[in-house]
């Protein structure tokens, strides 16, 4: 049996690729997997190569910045592929990175097959990568009802596996237990603060963040709310507390339980990304931020063909939770968006819609689903 490379290039990447290598563990022990994961993965991989947080990067400027140290991971990738003479690659999400190993494994070694995990956003930008993924790629678990139809006419075969967050977004312990775990009080409202697993993200975000705190404690008509901020596995917590300054003190960072912090808060604000959807599972009201360099997001404004670029509002169909992007993403624009959270007129309609994005996700089970086709199409 031919070993399996397995790449994850982020935190959420490192989380739905452990659930899959369980899968494959528990039908086929005998496997050897090698690859790059994160702390979730590790345990399930034979030989790793890197971690995650050696590719956590977002944005062509950040990229280029990176990109020497990239090149190198990346030809230490293909270099591994032919030395264990892989039979299958599976991708997990990190198109950027991913893709164009997909597209050099596909030169360099004809015969594997190339399986990847999350549809990359062709729908909202480089709709002209479709041809390119339905003709290089041999499977494509889509995680979005609406994605496998764009492939209709390619070789590819595009499967709606659902999406594994309908599983994994579910708090880590009840109420109870959250609250006596992390000391807050369990009678006083409770914002959670998401500013993204990535270090540029941290670095845009928390700042107007940690200002927010600071302006909202300071001022007595406000509603005296607490605050939690769950630390995602690729950060250290250091950072975190240089960021967030003098305001470090106000704010309870929280290990282990991302989802419950989120599930038992009465707002939230959240970074861009697969924590919006995670969220809108949970049911918590939140309002989406983002800020990306400015070359970045003036290439975005030209390249990205839907209206929203938050995931829950684009699977919704509709803006269901405000978003902020870029300079909207001050203290004086979060405060008023986080009164409008706590403020149950607003607060209780915004559940029932983000109640109704779950039909949208799919049945339990992606995990396993994944884990079925691709040892039924191992190569001989």
């Amino acid at each position: 049996m031919k070993p399996i490379l397995v790449v994850a290039g982020e935190a959420s990447g490192d989380l739905h690729g452990a659930e899959i290598l369980r899968e494959l563990r528990a039908r086929r022990p005998d496997l050897r997997l090698v690859g790059v994961g994160g702390s979730l993965m590790s345990p399930l991989l034979d030989r790793k190569l890197a971690d995650v947080r050696d590719l956590a990067v977002v944005g062509f400027v950040e990229v280029a910045r990176h990109l020497p140290r990239l090149r190198r991971l990346f030809n230490e990738i293909q270099a591994v592929a032919a030395q264990e003479d892989i039979g299958t690659a599976l991708l997990i999400d990190y198109p950027g990175f991913n893709l164009r190993l997909a597209g050099t494994l596909r030169r360099t070694m004809p015969q594997v097959r190339l399986h990847q995990f999350v549809c990359p956003q062709v729908w909202a930008w480089k709709a002209g990568r479709i041809p390119s993924l339905g003709r290089t790629l041999d499977a494509l678990y889509c995680l979005f009802d609406f994605e496998p139809p764009l492939f209709q006419g390619y070789p590819v075969e595009a499967l709606w596996v659902g999406n594994p967050l309908v599983e994994t977004a579910v708090p880590e312990v009840d109420r109870d237990t959250f609250f006596r775990t992390t000391g807050l009080d369990p009678s006083r409202p409770l914002v959670a603060l998401l500013p993204g697993s990535r270090r540029g993200e941290l670095d845009r975000l928390l700042p107007p963040l940690a200002q927010l705190v600071a302006d909202w404690q300071s001022r007595p008509e406000r509603q005296a709310v607490q605050w939690v901020l769950p630390v995602a596995p690729t950060l250290p917590e250091p950072a975190l507390r240089a960021l967030l300054g003098a305001q470090g003190s106000q704010v309870r960072l929280v290990h282990g339980l991302g989802y419950a912090a989120r599930a038992y808060a009465d707002a939230a604000l959240v970074c861009s990304g697969t924590a919006t959807l995670e969220t809108a599972l949970l049911g918590t009201p939140f309002a989406i931020i983002y800020k990306l360099n400015p070359i970045t997001h003036w290439a975005a404004r030209r390249w990205v063909k839907i209206p929203w670029f938050g995931l829950a509002n684009v699977v919704a169909g509709h803006q269901v939770v405000p978003e902020l992007l870029q300079g909207e993403v001050n203290p004086r624009r979060l405060s008023a968006e986080l009164d409008a959270l706590l403020d149950p007129a607003v607060a209780d309609p915004m559940r029932v819609e983000l109640g109704r994005i779950r039909a949208h996700l799919g049945a339990p089970g992606a995990a396993a689903r994944v884990a079925e086709h691709l040892l039924a199409h191992l190569p001989d």
